[in-house]
Formats: C-alpha cells, structure tokens, sequence
C-alpha cells in the first residue's frame, strides 16, 4: 500500500500537468492559468475560513471549561482547502468533492474504519482514560490488575533519618571533569 501511495504521489504532478496542458488547448492557457489561480484562492479562503471556526470552538471550549473537539468536519474541511489550494485540475476537484456532504460521510466512515482496523484508534474519556467504544470506562487491557495503596514517604518510615536541606550559600561539591 506504501508503494501506492508514493507512485501515486509520484505520478500526480505529470498527471496535473497533462491535464493542465488539455485544458488550456481547450480554453487557452490565459484562462486556463486565470482557473487554477481562482481555485488557489478558493482554497486559501476555505482554509482561513476551516482555520477561523476551529480558533473560534478553541475559544468557546476554553470559556466553558471543555475540551475542544473536531467532529464537525473541520479537518475534511482542512483537506479540501489544502487540495483546492494546491495548483492543479485534479487536486481541485478532489478537494470540490471533498466538500460535498455524502463524499464526506463516506470519507469519513471509510477512515474510521481504516483506522480502527490497524488498531491506532484508541478512545479516552475526558480523564484520558481508555474506554470502549459504548464510553464505558475500564482498564486498558482486560488482564490489568488495579492495586490499593499508600504512598508513604522515606521520612515518614520509622528509624530514617530526615536529610536537612543545605544551607543557603552552602558551596557544593564539585568534581573534576574526567581525564581522557
């Protein structure tokens, strides 16, 4: 699948360019140039506007004590402005599909699914514990052993010796450096 993945990206800019070269002895390359750069701008604006709801959420989840999330899309929305601003045909209508809302699910669903199946995706409630999948909380692994406990310091032990902190100004010990 890597190998895919990087003849893909390899073979991406040849394409672009083939199509570019297609479209512009279709509608010349004066409007053909004039296109892409309307889709680059396209794409920086639906990257600033992506970049202003999420400061936005960052700000309203900060006043009300909770945890931002991303589930309304906004990194979909992030990798379409990305594609849209990226010169070139393909990357474009990427990026356009990218922005309509059944092409999203299926994205979406699809990469969770992926996800779930390599087994990256863990789950944690807002104490940054594991839970399954129903929000139950519970041990990360099933034979996890929970120990009761106390933390006693070495002070407190009977018979230790409490170390006094140094006095102030108190020149430490220093060592030589080491000899080669």
């Amino acid at each position: 699948m890597r190998r895919g993945i990087a003849a893909a990206f390899l073979l991406l800019p040849v394409a672009e360019i083939a199509v570019a070269v297609g479209v512009s002895r279709l509608i010349g390359v004066g409007p053909t140039l004039l296109v892409l750069l309307a889709l680059t701008v396209v794409g920086v604006l639906v990257l600033r506007e992506a970049g202003r709801r999420g400061w936005q959420a960052m700000r309203q989840a900060a006043r009300e004590g909770a945890v931002p999330t991303g589930g309304d899309g906004r990194a979909l929305t992030v990798l379409s402005g990305i594609l849209l601003a990226v010169p070139g045909f393909l990357t474009a209508l990427a990026g356009l599909l990218l922005m309509l809302p059944p092409v999203r699910r299926l994205v979406r669903s699809r990469t969770r699914r992926w996800v779930e199946s390599q087994g990256a995706w863990v789950v944690v409630d807002r104490f940054g514990r594991p839970t399954s999948r129903g929000g139950r909380t519970g041990p990360a692994d099933a034979s996890s052993t929970v120990v009761q406990g106390e933390v006693i310091e070495d002070d407190d032990l009977p018979g230790s010796r409490a170390r006094p902190a140094p006095a102030p100004n108190t020149p430490q010990r220093t060592f030589p450096p080491p000899t080669p």
